[in-house]
């Protein structure tokens, strides 16, 4: 299924990226994919596209085309075969990677929870594909009036990401964190914020 491999692929290198590893060579990919943007994203890897029924309004479209304007899912479903390409490549430059303070399925989460949010923020109009993932869960947050106790609570799971990315000392340790991050994570299990 291709949000698994979007998990996989999004998860590894946010891995690498907690590993110290010189992703510098994907960076512009990796930049697309977790913001959303897979048009852009299809258009560097430039790998297939396959074709896809859509029904919008009445209308139905049959093609193996990207637009920028296509909602996030059908962009991440017509993505997918690019994900598979840019994983492997990723895999061939960095191989096998292991962390022992956080396992694959936490990366899978925490890749899931950051596309998650930008998609349900991106299908109601709330944000551009450049906003920090701290402004979309506010905007998000704001539009489906949660309490200030679960927007701290999502904004956990952002931080989390953070240390993963730019460890600053967000939690006291990793397993702090993986705390933290598992209930924003599950909040939006919850309140069916995923992508399916």
């Amino acid at each position: 299924m291709d949000t698994l491999i979007i998990a996989k692929t999004v998860g590894y290198m946010l891995k690498a990226m907690k590993l110290k590893e010189d992703t510098s060579l994907f960076r512009k990919e990796f930049a697309s994919i977790r913001h959303g943007n897979y048009f852009e994203f299809t258009e560097l890897i430039k790998g297939e596209i396959p074709t896809v029924v859509v029904y919008n309004k009445g209308d139905v479209q049959v093609n193996n085309k990207l637009t920028r304007d296509e909602i996030d899912f059908v962009g991440l479903i017509k993505s997918g075969p690019c994900m598979l390409k840019f994983h492997e490549n990723c895999l061939c430059q960095f191989g096998k990677l292991v962390d022992n303070d956080i396992s694959d399925e936490i990366y899978e989460m925490v890749a899931l929870f950051e596309i998650s949010l930008r998609m349900h923020a991106n299908n109601n109009n709330l944000i551009n594909y450049q906003e920090d993932l701290i402004d979309v869960i506010f905007k998000l947050s704001k539009s489906k009036k949660l309490p200030n106790n679960l927007v701290k609570k999502l904004q956990n799971g952002s931080r989390f990401l953070n240390m993963i990315k730019h460890p600053k000392n967000q939690f006291p340790s990793w397993n702090d964190g993986i705390i933290a991050f598992n209930e924003a994570y599950f909040f939006c299990l919850k309140h069916s914020l995923t992508i399916i």
